[in-house]
């Protein structure tokens, strides 16, 4: 059997070799050689993806556990270095490692000629291997260290061409919000060990504790802090996989190249978050006040981010806000605990939304680097491949019959609508006006940037279709938009394997939450699955009768591609809320500065001074004056007389 170490070091070994050869080659004016380069970044990726797929293969059905020693030890912290690998862990590496390879092959074209190559390839592998430390760990401790790696890549990765003012910002913002919800991750684990101790910490003692009958009396007493816990776990969720209101962030990150996009922040780091809720999924469910709360931020994140979408010029910004949307969806699944039901969707997700990514990319590497839609035009002619690519990935997301987002998209509606009397239709109806809605922005997209004539500068000679290392990566990702979705397909008997998969890891948690809601009438999986096509068309035709009519102004050359007026008010509300949190934050460091620590210095003084005063009457009594001295003994010595004899005498 191969070890379970072996996985991440893969990555990690790849990490080592590129950045000395980068180290190497930075004082060579033409840099390392490309061809080594990208065989050394694809090789290692596709190495921790064999390992996944070798030892996911004979797995057990409970996963596999292995400690390699202590990591931490004293007397208040006791924290193991291991790794647990289940069949959660499995489906998200083998999605991890598979996709990471291939969008790294994707790189090796997109990047070329790039100074920083090596570098590059350094910081991806650097992220493959703290993803799959994060998911790969058997405890809050160690997933916290790969929680902060992928932190770490994704700033060094967005601010890559860092001679762009905005690019370097934008690396700063995402970095800074991501620690306001570190806090969190950190703070909740310290609620734990307030209640249990530090095994709470580690996954598989953590479960047991709260299957355990014995503790329940413990349970009980310290839901206050369980529910704090959950609720600061969350919030640590909303910064990493950019749900309300920590989401600001990520569209900002766009400003890194494409490849960046597609893996971190659309296919794998930004499900981190939902991989964390359905990691810690025995702790959620005994949480009542937390699970709505979940599904709520996921629902009002999900329309939000749609019609956020809706408004966008720039490609890569459209996507953006789609993959906010769709984490909207996942953690609405989550919060209805129908965890196996969100990872589903994280799988699917992957799949369909690193191929639009990687097409944009493809669309930019044509036009020369162009991101405004405004500017595009007719390219299903000129770049057929990434037309056909993006067009299976643009059905999946708009839950078309037969493509994977259909399974995984009807699968989170009907369990939604599921969840309660009262919150579940609610939650339904938000999820399927935004599903509407994410027809009508991406069949925009699909206007806009494949259909009419070209509205751009350049020449019909100067553009041209990807090369084969771009499209390859977009072509396998494209069939996986279109089948993923059959490994839970509820319309074949039997045809479950993703929920069987899973089970072991999230059914006795989703058992435990189905026991406390109440059953009602449901209708058949087929009614959820029409309304979800209808849904779909209906935002696909709006989009299309809209979209091809609308004429589209010339532009100038540096048109701004960012919305204005009342769209440009929706877009940034929340980046209008955090700045008004900085500057009540602000406010209050100058009140502290000047009045309170002003106020502290002014009292501090009185006391000294009136210290020094009294201080210098009672050194008067201090002289060497025998007479004085004595006569006061004398008068203390017949106060104490008396208040003897007052008091009943010595008797």
């Amino acid at each position: 059997m191969i070890p379970l170490w072996l996985i991440p070091l893969f990555p990690l070994v790849g990490v080592v070799v590129l950045a000395l050869i980068a180290l190497a080659s930075s004082e060579s004016e033409k840099g390392p050689d490309e061809g080594l380069v990208g065989a050394i970044a694809v090789v290692f990726p596709l190495l921790a993806f064999v390992a996944t797929a070798f030892i996911g293969w004979n797995m057990p059905v409970h996963g596999i556990h292995e400690t390699l020693g202590n990591w931490i030890d004293t007397p208040l912290l006791s924290v193991s270095f291991g790794f647990l690998f289940d069949g959660l862990s499995r489906t998200m590496l083998l999605f991890i490692t598979g996709i990471a390879t291939l969008i790294t092959m994707y790189s090796t074209g997109y990047m070329h000629k790039d100074r920083g190559y090596a570098k590059f390839f350094a910081y991806i592998n650097l992220f493959v291997f703290s993803m799959v430390v994060l998911v790969l760990s058997d405890s809050l401790v160690l997933t916290f260290l790969g929680w902060e790696g992928v932190g770490l890549c994704s700033y060094l990765l967005i601010g890559f061409w860092n001679k762009d003012l905005k690019n370097c910002k934008a690396a700063n913002k995402a970095f800074l919000v991501n620690r306001v919800g570190d806090v969190g991750f950190l703070l909740g684990m310290a609620a734990l060990v307030a209640v249990g101790g530090s095994s709470l910490l580690n996954y598989s003692d953590l479960i047991a504790w709260i299957l355990n009958p014995a503790s329940a009396e413990m349970i009980v007493v310290g839901i206050p802090l369980l529910t704090a816990a959950g609720l600061l776990f969350f919030w640590a969720c909303t910064a990493k996989s950019a749900q309300i209101p920590l989401l600001t962030w990520l569209p900002d990150a766009m400003a890194g190249p494409t490849p960046v996009s597609a893996l971190i922040h659309a296919a794998t780091m930004v499900t981190a978050g939902v991989y964390l809720v359905a990691r810690l999924s025995p702790l959620f469910v005994i949480l009542p006040g937390v699970l709505p709360i979940i599904a709520l931020v996921g629902m009002a994140t999900a329309f939000w981010a749609a019609v956020a979408g809706l408004l966008q010029n720039d490609i890569k910004k459209v996507l953006a806000y789609s993959t906010i949307s769709q984490l909207g969806y996942m953690f609405m699944a989550a919060g209805v605990s129908a965890f196996d039901v969100s990872i589903f969707h994280v799988f699917t997700h992957a799949f369909f939304k690193a191929t639009l990514f990687l097409g944009a990319g493809a669309v930019m590497h044509a036009l020369a680097g162009e991101q405004d839609m405004r500017k595009m035009g007719g390219l299903l002619k000129k770049t057929p491949i990434t037309a056909i690519t993006m067009l299976f990935a643009y059905l999946a997301i708009i839950g078309f019959p037969g493509f994977s987002g259909f399974f995984s998209k009807d699968l989170i509606l009907e369990h939604v609508f599921d969840f309660s009397r009262i919150l579940g239709p609610v939650l339904y109806c938000v999820g399927l006006a935004t599903a509407v809605i994410t027809a009508v922005y991406m069949t925009r997209l699909m206007v806009l940037v494949f259909l009419g004539k070209y509205r751009g500068e350049l020449r019909d000679d100067q553009i041209h279709e990807a090369p084969f290392s771009m499209t390859f990566p977009m072509c396998i990702l494209a069939i996986g938009s279109a089948f993923s979705g059959y490994f839970w397909n509820v319309f074949v008997h039997g045809a479950n394997w993703f929920e069987q998969w899973l089970a072991p890891v999230v059914q006795t948690a989703q058992k435990m939450a189905h026991f406390l809601t109440v059953e009602k009438a449901m209708p058949s999986p087929l009614t959820f699955a029409i309304l979800g096509t209808i849904a779909a068309l209906v935002g696909v035709c709006v989009g299309y009768m809209i979209f091809t009519r609308k004429r589209i102004p010339q532009l100038k050359k540096n048109a701004d591609s960012a919305p204005v007026g009342g769209a440009r008010d929706w877009t940034f509300f929340f980046d209008y809320v955090h700045n008004i949190v900085i500057k009540a934050f602000e406010i209050l460091a100058w009140v502290t500065d000047v009045v309170i620590d002003k106020f502290v210095q002014i009292l501090q003084w009185m006391v000294c001074s009136i210290v020094f005063i009294v201080g210098d009457g009672l050194r008067s009594l201090q002289v060497r004056k025998v007479r004085l001295q004595v006569a006061l003994s004398i008068a203390g010595m017949a106060i104490i007389g008396i208040v003897v004899y007052l008091c009943g005498g010595l008797s």
